[in-house]
């Protein structure tokens, strides 16, 4: 975001600074007058500093030919709006510490599909996610198809650069006396909470951003509009992952009863602070999983948890327990919030067994006739 200063010359007359970052550098651009200012500021942040400088006719756009990759992606990042703060510092982060090293120092129009593809295969080597690599690639190549569009590359190098298939973790799906056993680890401050996650399915940060407002208790509905997000060691509050995780949920009653409404969080610590995932995970559900899991010498014949979920998987058990419960996937998409039903279908897809079932019984009819 670019900002007006005030500041005085040696003869104490005033004049107004426009402070913004052009090509990864702070700088900035003087003027007399603070209406000028001010209208350089707001093309600074509608156009990106080559185009407001262009436009207010200070001086021609940049000579992008001798560029180098890393100056056009932070050029690029200097100029995206619209977006989280929390998605500024991870794009910034993924240039300074995976494009950067790997090919930032070519110019832009010497960087190759086999660049990227290499660059690719090497994130797979370190044991990075698919998610991780889909992320990062398809930044990448947003940034250079911006490049194609504005003449300064032939082709998106980026384009036709597969990823390779890695195994992901896979979910973990409690049963239900498997949930009843690791909730009976918890304190009673802390099970609504587990009640709550696995009914709603809701992602933890968002289930950790709710307030009382957010539910009403005569319809049994629950509204999710926002979640915690981490920004470095701080969490800040943002828009849940996606546009369709703004959504209304219903929940039962006896779920949304034993919630307390009293606060300005729906749930909180012990203390009566917000809940956030990084610590609770450790003080709180890490200690419980391993007393769920843990042999009783006393009693060798005592059931215990062999499963090791994490605070996720209450929202996979959620989609499981649904969907045995014959609930169509595309409602269980809209209750999870999921953008797509593909993400629905290839998560969840081969747990319904009764479509499957549904479908073999038409062949069989259609086969007896």
């Amino acid at each position: 975001m670019a900002s007006v200063r005030e500041r005085k010359r040696k003869d104490q007359s005033p004049y107004w600074a426009v402070l913004y970052r052009h090509n990864g550098k702070q700088t900035s651009k003087s003027f007399p007058d603070p209406v000028q200012a001010a209208n350089f500021c707001k093309l600074v942040d509608a156009l990106g500093p080559d185009r407001a400088l262009t436009e207010a006719g200070i001086t021609p756009a940049v000579d992008l030919s001798g560029m180098t990759v890393t100056q056009y992606v932070q050029r690029h990042i200097d100029g995206m709006s619209g977006i989280t703060p929390k998605r500024i510092e991870t794009v910034q982060r993924w240039l300074h510490r995976d494009i950067d090293p790997a090919f930032g120092a070519l110019p832009l129009s010497k960087l190759t599909r086999a660049h990227v593809a290499a660059w690719v295969n090497a994130m797979h080597k370190a044991g990075a996610k698919t998610g991780t690599m889909k992320g990062k690639r398809g930044f990448l190549s947003g940034v250079m198809k911006q490049a194609v569009k504005d003449g300064h590359l032939a082709v998106n190098p980026c384009e036709g650069v597969r990823l390779p298939r890695t195994e992901n973790r896979e979910a973990v799906f409690l049963t239900k006396d498997e949930y009843q056993l690791l909730k009976a680890q918890f304190s009673d401050h802390y099970k609504p909470l587990l009640d709550f996650l696995v009914a709603s399915g809701c992602r933890f940060n968002e289930a950790a951003a709710l307030k009382p407002s957010d539910v009403d208790r005569k319809a049994c509905t629950v509204r999710i509009s926002r979640a915690w997000q981490q920004n470095g060691s701080k969490y800040v509050m943002g828009p849940p992952k996606t546009k369709k995780s703004n959504r209304t949920i219903n929940l039962p009653k006896s779920v949304l009863d034993q919630l307390d409404y009293s606060g300005e969080w729906l749930f909180t610590t012990t203390k009566g602070e917000a809940i956030k995932l990084s610590s609770w995970r450790t003080s709180v559900w890490n200690r419980c999983l391993a007393k769920a899991m843990a042999k009783d010498a006393d009693d060798p014949a005592k059931p215990v948890l062999e499963k090791r979920p994490t605070p996720h998987d209450t929202r996979d058990s959620c989609a499981s327990w649904m969907i045995q419960a014959g609930v169509p996937l595309p409602v269980i998409q809209a209750h999870l919030g999921h953008e797509s039903i593909q993400t629905t279908v290839d998560r969840y897809g081969h747990l319904d067994r009764t479509s499957h079932q549904a479908a073999a019984e038409a062949m069989a009819a259609m086969l007896s006739a």
